[in-house]
């Protein structure tokens, strides 16, 4: 019986979360970025994944003040879809 009770936690967990999600996404964002972050999780899930995660923790955190817009929500995503230099060792024989 306590097995169907933890399943029974985690999906109320996972609904509240999922509803936290959506209220910080409709708080900080315009309706043009949500559509650009909802047509992203078509194409890119994990990196809507990764955007929406940044965007409440900043959101829960206090540091997301403003509404953000589409303009500064593609700009977001250049930064996050940059791709990361790799760091090169180098080895000589002597």
């Amino acid at each position: 019986m306590e097995y169907k009770n933890n399943n029974v936690d985690e999906a109320e967990q996972r609904k509240k979360m999922e509803q936290l999600k959506q209220d910080v996404l409709v708080k900080f964002l315009t309706k043009e970025a949500r559509e650009r972050l909802g047509n992203l999780r078509y194409a890119h899930p994990e990196l809507a994944e990764e955007v929406e995660n940044m965007l409440i923790q900043s959101a829960l955190t206090g540091r997301l003040k403003s509404v953000i817009d589409d303009q500064r929500l593609k700009e977001l995503l250049q930064t996050i879809a940059q791709p990361k230099k790799e760091q090169k060792i180098k080895f000589e024989n002597k």
